[in-house]
């Protein structure tokens, strides 16, 4: 289970060497709850603790980017490497996985936002805001920023992290499943010694979602994206389960210990405890929900929280500022100040919008992909259920 299992292997994985696949629930829980905490974190002012309910859960993004290193490797290095598809298919294949609902929540953002921005700001910016449009459309940031705000995707901030996505597959795709263990651990450390110089010097490893920090997330993303497929080059040379849920549950209590602690930490501590998490508490986890085994109920609800993941991760911008909007319509208050109540009604409705939308929408929209362009077949029979 170590990675430096590894470390001997002076080449990419041998296709006959890797396990065969099985339907990873662990990780469609990680996968799940992470979503939910950044959500928490985003509307920690509906619990009346603005500033104060889990202020590291920007933590959970950098768990994604392990979480995709790991499953993009585990579906599709062996094709890769044995010439089964190529850089275009592959983003065919993710583009189809992604694409639908960004496209999406980006049109139904580029509606409420406007009319949010409008709202507090008086005017229209109209050149930037078309510009942002534009690009955003295409999945490509914005780094002029509209009106005061530097945020690269404005009409959905939380679209930053998808289009870090996208880099690392095409960056994965031409050469990191190419690479050799021993090649991708010298990578990895590169990158983690530049993450580590901006996690100094922008005392958080939380950037990249505005253009001030564009460049200071590449080392952010490919370092973890790197963790995940090193965990994977480790699970297909020796394959491991653990007999029971205890590591992975002691793990998820320690990450949501840690992003909710650093509301306590002394200043100088806050970047100790972001390296931490990203170097080693991540890490592990994603170890631990690699090796979960889930059945019956338990694995009903992991399989339930993996598949509103995505939609519980781009819906919640447009419905956190409509909710607000409705509350101020409606009752003539901001929703702050219903809470802690606003927060216990909503954190569910989204929950349960974001499966209807992924139900509705994002599986058919998924399936449409896969049955009108045949580069868009999911490889093997997990491509479908554990993609990030």
């Amino acid at each position: 289970m170590r990675l430096s299992n590894a470390s001997a292997s002076p080449s990419p994985p041998d296709p006959t060497l890797l396990p065969v696949k099985r339907q990873l629930h662990g990780l469609d829980l990680v996968r799940g709850l992470a979503a939910i905490v950044v959500l928490i974190y985003h509307v920690d002012f509906m619990f009346g603790l603005r500033g104060r309910l889990m202020p590291g859960g920007y933590l959970a993004v950098d768990l994604f980017f392990i979480l995709s290193g790991f499953v993009i490797a585990y579906n599709y290095e062996k094709s890769l490497t044995a010439g089964k598809i190529d850089l275009f298919q592959l983003a065919v294949r993710r583009l189809g996985r992604l694409y639908p609902l960004f496209a999406l929540t980006m049109f139904v953002g580029w509606g409420v936002m406007t009319v949010r921005f409008y709202s507090h700001y008086g005017y229209f910016d109209t050149q930037r805001l078309a510009l942002a449009a534009g690009l955003n459309t295409f999945m490509l940031p914005t780094l002029k920023g509209i009106y005061d705000l530097e945020i690269l995707f404005p009409f959905n901030a939380a679209s930053w992290s998808i289009f870090y996505e996208i880099v690392t597959n095409i960056l994965f795709a031409l050469w990191l499943a190419f690479f050799s263990t021993r090649l991708l651990i010298v990578l990895w450390v590169l990158t983690g010694l530049v993450l580590a110089a901006a996690i100094g010097s922008y005392g958080s490893v939380d950037v990249g979602w505005g253009s001030s920090t564009f460049l200071a997330a590449f080392p952010r993303v490919v370092f973890s994206f790197l963790t995940g497929m090193l965990i994977f080059r480790s699970y297909a040379r020796s394959p491991w389960t653990f007999p029971s849920a205890l590591p992975l549950a002691a793990l998820l209590a320690a990450a949501a210990g840690l992003a909710q602690a650093k509301l306590w930490l002394p200043e100088p501590l806050q970047p100790v405890a972001d390296g931490f998490a990203v170097l080693i508490l991540l890490p592990a986890l994603v170890i631990a929900a690699v090796g979960a085994v889930f059945s019956g109920r338990a694995a009903r609800l992991a399989t339930f929280l993996g598949e509103t993941s995505y939609a519980v991760y781009l819906t919640q911008g447009s419905m956190i500022i409509a909710a607000a909007g409705a509350t101020q319509y409606l009752f003539k208050t901001k929703i702050a100040d219903l809470s802690p109540l606003a927060g216990f009604v909503f954190v569910p409705i989204c929950i349960g919008v974001s499966y209807a939308v992924f139900r509705l929408f994002e599986a058919p929209a998924r399936q449409l992909f896969r049955t009108r362009l045949p580069a868009g077949r999911a490889v093997g029979g997990m491509a479908k259920r554990t993609s990030p």
